[in-house]
């Protein structure tokens, strides 16, 4: 290798580490605003509690993953990837669920804020039940401290 080819390989390489480290920066600073924005939503939602009916539903993707094993839920009121808690009020029964969807349909079920998959329903309430009264929540702070410890259920 010339010394010439030497030098542009390095000028290469300092421009894609520094568009890396930008690009850090920046996803950084997308999470702060992320967590400001999930934060600020929180400090709406403890003035107000939202109750409303929870369902359960499942599906499976053309690549064969399917909802059945995991904790997650739907819902058109909080943003995706969040954690939220759904708190049985029937039995205090409660499970912490990744938001990955966006639903129930609220024409046809006005009534309900949150699906959960089955697999998370079935931690609060009886799937053959299909609905229960559920306190929803965005998770944040403690609720979180509890993800990362995997205690996802519990009451």
């Amino acid at each position: 290798m010339t010394k010439k080819q030497l030098v542009m390989f390095f000028i290469v390489l300092s421009i894609l580490v520094i568009g890396i480290i930008f690009a850090e920066v920046k996803t950084a600073a997308k999470y702060d605003e992320y967590m400001n924005t999930l934060k600020s939503m929180q400090k709406d939602l403890e003035k107000e509690t939202v109750i409303s009916k929870a369902s359960w539903y499942d599906y499976t993707l053309p690549s064969g993953w399917s909802s059945k094993n995991h904790l997650i839920c739907a819902t058109r009121e909080f943003p995706r990837y969040s954690y939220i808690k759904v708190t049985n009020l029937d039995n205090g029964k409660w499970v912490i669920c990744k938001k990955t969807d966006h639903g129930p349909n609220a024409t046809i079920h006005p009534d309900r804020i949150v699906d959960l998959s089955s697999y998370a329903f079935s931690k609060v309430s009886h799937l053959t039940l299909g609905l229960f009264t559920a306190k929803i929540e965005l998770c944040l702070n403690d609720c979180v401290k509890n993800v990362e410890k995997n205690t996802m259920f519990g009451g």
